[in-house]
């Protein structure tokens, strides 16, 4: 009879483990399948790797429309100065200096987001900054009212 009644308990014990397993794995899979899109830092810490790697395409693919804007008529402008000898694009106009003394973010953090736009504080060594995002067609996008503007 004790037998029985160990064997019980067993079997008990596996069918409550193996409840207990399912339930956990139905419920890493239900949040697993929830894909989140990448908030604006993420953009933020992208240009800074692509920085980094002065990966101009990258960077480039990371600005605002009004920013390439801005770097497409400056591109023209620039081609007409030279008398179209040489044709710019916009992506010509992207500068990346060198990110040697750059320091590495210590802090990127979103201050403010409001529909499809928002604000994100970079803090690092050198001190403290705020970058203007927009996000477009689902994706956040980097606006740099200064970059590409008329000197």
């Amino acid at each position: 009879m004790a037998l029985a009644l160990t064997s019980r308990r067993t079997t008990t014990a596996a069918i409550a483990s193996a409840l207990a397993a399912m339930a956990l794995a139905a419920a890493v899979a239900g949040r697993s399948c929830r894909v989140s899109e990448p908030g604006p830092e993420a953009a933020v810490r992208d240009m800074f790797q692509a920085a980094k790697t002065m990966d101009r395409d990258a960077v480039f693919a990371l600005l605002a429309p009004d920013t390439r804007e801005r770097l497409a008529a400056q591109a023209k402008r620039a081609t007409d100065l030279v008398g179209a000898a040489v044709r710019y694009s916009a992506k010509d106009l992207v500068s990346i200096g060198s990110t040697d003394a750059a320091a590495t973010p210590t802090d990127i953090t979103v201050v403010e987001e409001r529909g499809d736009h928002a604000i994100v504080e970079v803090v690092a060594p050198a001190g403290r900054a705020r970058v203007d995002l927009v996000r477009v067609d689902g994706r956040w996008r980097i606006e740099l009212p200064q970059y590409g503007s008329s000197i």
